[in-house]
């Protein structure tokens, strides 16, 4: 319930990266690497030869993303002028377009792809201008994705290649996620105020319902 959609969500962009018209980068970098879209595809890149997976995220989650193992480096948004040289690939699920820009500008030209997939931070996407320089930013549609896939391999084999990478992951999270449980409308409101906020322990997954126990 917490990870099946987000998993395959990155379990696509995985494949989509692994294309043979991007292959040429040996980075990959990934914004909001704290967020369980990301983490599900740092896992799955990690495990491709020759391929480094860099996590940027806050100055208060960097400790938690290094302790994952998924991500060979880790960067905070305040220290962005560590990124690493060499061609790269920006796997953008923050949304935000200061980051967004100080990539952009640290690659310029040897950035091969710039995709857009999520915005969680949704209040400074807009502020800043678009990049003016490395490639146009280019929105992630997993459908399409999907639909090659299944072009390629047929439904069987899209499911069991879903499957045999989903069963992997799930035993990644057992070393770090805590579930917690929360009935009621004035519980689940808390967690959501506490979400809102960002004072969420990424640690932890949430399965909330409305109904009182």
């Amino acid at each position: 319930m917490l990870f099946r959609v987000l998993f395959m969500t990155g379990w696509l962009i995985d494949d989509f990266l692994a294309d043979d018209s991007r292959s040429g980068a040996s980075t990959v970098l990934l914004s909001s690497a704290s967020s369980k879209t990301a983490i599900g595809t740092a896992f799955l890149l990690s495990q491709r030869t020759g391929l480094t997976v860099v996590g940027l995220t806050s100055p208060g989650n960097a400790d938690f993303v290094k302790s994952l193992g998924c991500y060979h480096e880790t960067i905070a948004y305040s220290d962005l002028s560590r990124l690493p040289a060499g061609d790269a690939m920006f796997v953008d699920i923050a949304g935000n377009g200061d980051v967004r820009n100080a990539v952009h500008g640290h690659y310029g030209d040897r950035l091969a792809h710039s995709m857009i997939v999520g915005s969680t931070h949704w209040d400074t996407g807009g502020g800043a201008p678009p990049p003016d320089a490395g490639p146009t930013p280019e929105f992630f549609f997993a459908p399409t994705q999907i639909s090659k896939l299944t072009h390629d391999l047929g439904q069987d084999g899209v499911d069991k290649k879903v499957g045999d990478a989903w069963r992997s992951y799930l035993g990644f999270t057992d070393g770090w996620l805590t579930i917690e449980e929360h009935a009621g409308p004035k519980a689940v409101e808390a967690v959501y105020q506490t979400l809102l906020e960002g004072r969420v322990d990424p640690r932890v997954g949430f399965a909330c319902t409305m109904e009182e126990t």
